[in-house]
């Protein structure tokens, strides 16, 4: 479950007094013992503060942030040895604007014969590595690190940007036993502050600072902010969700004004969606990209023709923009290059790639806009107020005859109208001119399929003679187009199935519409399939699931506190026919099932019979939505569980000769 709570910077105030900065080298011998909340955790944090403050450097007189930060580790295990090693960034704005990292002070503690033994981390031991061009990372791992060793560190970070101040999680992959956050901010800076995360706040406290700061040629009052959260549960990644920092208990600050007592003056930063839409559309790398239509008016006179429908019109464009530039695999709204360098150089990022196709619809005269969004890795934009950092992709929607198609000309597999898994996070914004835009749904009703067909005879070798067929459709068929794609050859990604199935021979492969998107994925095999034999003689034993077996279960946490998200509403179904020899019989199967998630949200059902020597089966999984609640959690772990049960047991068929 995902809580969303308005935090204004004037609190009431409160009078219990909180915790705070805790003194460095303070560990005894009772930090060491195990408590309740990390019994079962790799590692645990003890003690965490940090402190936020916009300051005046001296230095070169501008206006900076400062981060202290100061950590106490408990490390119970080898798999929690990982939390020895830091990476703390240092972002980059040119060649003289840059963040600064400072006073590290790093020690690891081990209790060894009732004493406690110091081992210090050497400066000559922390690397700054050059990441990006934006981007440092100042790198260090805590020396001497054994199973029960409780490392401290502490440090500061002098960073740039007061726009989004310090983003504070309170919620990592290892518990805390208290975490604590102190934010100091000038009185003239106002912040929209927002709480996200399922957990609440333990306490929080607000008050004034006389004075504090020296600032615009006066002194000025400041508001601190102290937030503390305490035994805090651990955040455990699972299979299908977007980006944790969507779900992760944390502080987010967005700057959203400025006052200047000395004039008067107010500058604001934080806009409305008529703002943002206006600097969208006189951005040289959007906005002005889409007037760019001349460069397509030669070529799609020869592409299209008179009696092209507006459909055929889009999806001819669709195509021909795929062909002609292709994806350098960098992300991003804006045009990189833009789209006549991108169409000269014949490749280009996502903005140059859809922002193109964007252009070359309405060069067609047909109802094209571009759609901004932010990736599932990137987190969910912010539906409060707008904050354009948050969208880092953009894709294009044509109107034909009032449906909107949504399209990625950025993938030679996508089919018209699909977008692909990492586009479908809840809501992009649909950008229809300097004045108007509006949110725009994006999941995805499309159902994804898959579909097994085995035909064959078993002889008396205990060997399956027949074909299978493979039939994918929608994402299934992208992720496995994609996935042959990385072969060099049809027939190097045949001998690659032939390793991973080493009890299955194929004899003849052959795959039909590889590059028409627009049908299914046909593949189909000619097989030899050794059945495995059980101790006694005249019986074999046959799994219903030849491929792609269910072996795990995704779902293991107790408690998942964000949505399962598919992206697809999905379906898997095997078909087993088999002719069986004279005198064979089976003697045990598993028994038909049917379950069901309330209103059919997923199903699952495996029947089989046996009529005239023939073995028929049949197995279907189908999830009807892309979205789970946080309360269906535990009724798709069962589900999981009882179909892993059913699918372990096997087929006896005997020789009754």
């Amino acid at each position: 479950m995902r809580h969303l709570l308005i935090l204004f910077l004037i609190f009431s105030f409160c009078t219990n007094l909180l915790a705070q900065e805790f003194d460095f080298g303070q560990v005894t011998a009772s930090d060491f013992s195990r408590t309740d909340l990390d019994s079962n955790a790799n590692a645990i944090v003890l003690k965490e503060f940090g402190k936020s403050s916009v300051f005046v450097d001296d230095y070169d007189n501008r206006v900076k942030l400062l981060h202290e930060y100061h950590v106490l580790i408990r490390i119970n295990n080898k798999e929690g040895f990982s939390k020895a090693n830091f990476e703390i960034p240092s972002y980059k704005r040119g060649s003289y604007i840059r963040d600064y990292f400072d006073e590290l002070k790093a020690v690891t503690y081990n209790l060894i014969n009732g004493l406690i033994e110091k081992t210090e981390l050497d400066n000559k031991k922390v690397f700054r590595e050059n990441y990006s061009a934006q981007l440092d990372l100042n790198k260090f791992t805590l020396p001497n690190i054994k199973e029960g060793s409780i490392i401290e560190v502490s440090y500061r970070t002098l960073e740039q940007d007061l726009f989004n101040f310090k983003t504070w999680e309170f919620q990592d992959d290892i518990p805390k036993i208290q975490s604590q956050y102190i934010a100091i901010i000038p009185a003239s800076f106002s912040y929209n502050v927002v709480l996200r995360g399922p957990y609440k706040l333990t306490d929080q406290k607000g008050e004034i600072l006389k004075e504090y700061i020296f600032l615009n040629g006066m002194r000025m009052d400041c508001s601190k902010l102290t937030y503390s959260m305490k035994n805090i549960p651990p955040f455990i990644e699972e299979e299908y969700m977007t980006s944790a920092k969507n779900f992760k208990s944390a502080i987010y600050y967005e700057l959203e004004s400025i006052y200047y007592p000395s004039n008067g003056a107010k500058k604001t930063f934080s806009k409305t969606w008529k703002d943002v839409d206006t600097d969208l559309m006189n951005e040289k790398a959007f906005g002005g990209q889409l007037k760019k239509t001349d460069l397509f008016k030669t070529n799609l006179s020869t592409l299209l023709t008179s009696t092209d429908t507006k459909l055929e019109k889009a999806k001819k464009i669709y195509d021909y923009i795929k062909k002609q530039i292709k994806w350098n695999n960098y992300l991003g709204k804006y045009a990189d290059n833009g789209i006549e360098k991108a169409l000269e150089k014949r490749t280009g990022n996502i903005g140059d790639i859809n922002l193109a196709l964007v252009t070359a619809l309405q060069a067609a005269d047909l109802e094209a806009y571009p759609i901004i969004l932010s990736t599932r890795r990137n987190g969910t934009p912010n539906s409060l107020f707008p904050v354009l950092s948050d969208f880092d992709y953009v894709i294009a929607c044509v109107d034909i005859d009032g449906t909107k198609y949504k399209l990625d000309a950025s993938n030679s597999y996508l089919p018209f109208g699909q977008l692909p898994l990492l586009c479908l996070n809840e809501r992009g914004r649909i950008i229809y001119s300097k004045k108007s835009s509006d949110w725009f749904p994006l999941i995805s009703e499309e159902l994804s399929e898959v579909y097994y067909t085995l035909e064959g005879k078993l002889n008396d070798q205990s060997q399956i003679i027949g074909k299978l067929t493979i039939i994918s459709q929608g994402n299934k068929a992208l992720l496995k187009r994609q996935h042959i794609a990385k072969f060099n050859s049809l027939d190097e990604y045949w001998e690659k199935l032939d390793e991973e199935m080493p009890n299955i021979t194929f004899t003849k492969s052959k795959i039909e519409h590889l590059e028409d998107l627009e049908h299914a994925l046909s593949e189909e095999f000619d097989i030899v399939l050794e059945v495995a034999k059980q101790a006694e003689q005249n019986t074999v034993l046959l799994t219903p699931n030849i491929i792609d077996r269910i072996a795990y279960n995704p779902f293991k946490i107790e408690e998942r506190t964000y949505p399962v998200d598919m992206g697809f509403k999905t379906k898997t179904q095997y078909n087993i026919l088999l002719d069986l020899p004279k005198n064979f019989e089976v003697v045990e199967k598993p028994q038909n099932s049917s379950l069901a998630l309330p209103e059919s949200a997923a199903k699952y059902r495996y029947m089989s019979k046996i009529e005239n020597g023939k073995l028929e089966v049949l197995q279907s999984l189908a999830f009807n939505k892309p979205i789970f609640t946080v309360d269906e959690y535990f009724s798709l772990k069962e589900l999981y569980s009882r179909i892993i049960q059913q699918q372990k047991i096997d087929f006896k068929i005997s020789n009754t000769k």
